[in-house]
């Protein structure tokens, strides 16, 4: 595949991330959280265990990850990791007219019953 043009390559970006939203939207991000992500552990992080996973990638992205060099897989899981990063922030929007308050505020206040569970404990 030959490389795009700064204007072809912005267009393409639109449709992936259009296509990828309108997947997200059919498939609620919230459901696909694991059960012990918190989503506040950045002060102390904690390595995550790795899983090994068959992975088909285009050709070429995954031409340029490894022209990047040694550690290409450990750029792929962040590039992956800082998207799912940002939609879960509301820096960017899962699907059109996405709204992250109500994500944001359930996560407190679960946060809120477990200290209380814990002071009591």
């Amino acid at each position: 595949m030959p490389t795009p043009t700064k204007t072809t390559a912005r267009t393409q970006a639109m449709y992936e991330l259009e296509a990828l939203q309108n997947d997200l939207f059919i498939n609620w991000i919230d459901q696909s959280l694991p059960d012990t992500w918190n989503g506040f552990d950045i002060d102390d992080p904690v390595e995550p265990h790795k899983t090994r996973v068959t992975l088909r990638m285009d050709s070429d992205m995954l031409a340029w990850f490894r022209k990047l060099g040694p550690g290409y897989q450990k750029r792929i899981n962040r590039v992956v990791r800082v998207y799912w990063l940002s939609l879960l922030c509301g820096h960017i929007e899962g699907y059109p007219s996405d709204n992250v308050l109500p994500r944001l505020e359930m996560e407190a206040r679960r946060l809120q019953k477990e200290i209380r569970a814990q002071r009591a404990g």
